[in-house]
């Protein structure tokens, strides 16, 4: 196991393998080829060609869009092909801040192939001249990676929220950080990857936020995502990221990154440039 390693778990895809969604000549996402015939039953929404799907004509607005998309969507989640619905929008084309084409349910985005966002927030602490960071361990009931090590805290990046709004409400629920101290959050850049799961493929991008944390302050979880909480060395982070596969996948990417940062992962490190490159893919 290596940090090259999970930098390229979670970049691990065959573009050949799809077919690009496109709206008014953008391509906003990629479609599994084999999952194509169950859109032919959506003639009124979707237009199939060899080498490209597109809306059907007349679906014009942002509103007319994310209405019929979100019809099709449904229909296949009722079929299960699409599962773990959790009414949560998520904005489809255009670059981050938009504007954009329309809005999904998180949990199809995959199948369109469209880029979903998140915020992870490395909470940390200062002891002396070493940093300390709060790891989770996800709750064992989670749909994705139960048990496995994560972010201190972490979500989706919903349509109606500011990252900042979302990064608030998420310290809340997920580490009972209050409002005061969440606001103290520093965005730090964002990490991009482009992977493939069951249903079709991941181009996420997380937002990173460094928060630092008082020492006297113990997160607690509210709601139910998370079963514990350890405050770890960085250095004894980084080396579990290293060598093991014990963070969830992506959150691996995120610490690799905080580490960099921080002076934990030198440049003499020997394969520094290719971690660098590989953070950005």
């Amino acid at each position: 196991m290596s940090f090259i390693d999970h930098i390229s778990r979670c970049n691990a895809h065959d573009i050949t393998d799809y077919i690009p969604f496109i709206v008014e000549e953008r391509v906003v996402g990629h479609i599994r080829r084999r999952n194509t015939a169950l859109l032919e039953r959506f003639a009124d929404v979707f237009t199939l060609d060899a080498d490209r799907i597109s809306l059907a004509e007349g679906l014009n607005s942002y509103e007319d869009r994310t209405d019929a998309v979100g019809r099709v969507l449904r229909s296949l989640a009722g079929d299960g092909v699409i599962t773990g619905w959790r009414d949560e929008a998520y904005p489809v084309g255009g670059q981050w801040g938009g504007p954009y084409a329309f809005e999904i349910e998180r949990a199809a985005a995959a199948f369109l192939g469209c880029r979903a966002y998140g915020v992870h927030i490395n909470g940390f602490v200062r002891d002396g001249e070493d940093v300390k960071l709060w790891v989770a361990t996800r709750a064992h009931d989670r749909p994705v990676c139960p048990g496995e090590l994560d972010n201190m805290i972490a979500g989706g990046q919903p349509v109606g929220l500011t990252l900042k709004e979302n990064v608030i409400k998420e310290a809340g629920e997920e580490a009972g950080v209050p409002e005061h101290l969440a606001r103290a959050a520093i965005p730090v850049g964002a990490i991009t990857y482009t992977m493939e799961n069951d249903l079709g493929l991941k181009p996420d991008m997380m937002f990173c936020w460094d928060l630092e944390l008082p020492a006297d302050f113990e997160p607690v979880n509210a709601d139910g995502e998370v079963a514990e909480f350890r405050l770890l060395p960085a250095a004894e982070v980084m080396e579990i990221v290293e060598s093991t596969n014990d963070f969830k996948f992506n959150c691996n990417l995120v610490i690799i990154d905080f580490c960099i940062r921080h002076g934990v992962l030198p440049p003499e490190h020997p394969d520094y440039e290719a971690i660098l490159r590989g953070l950005r893919s």
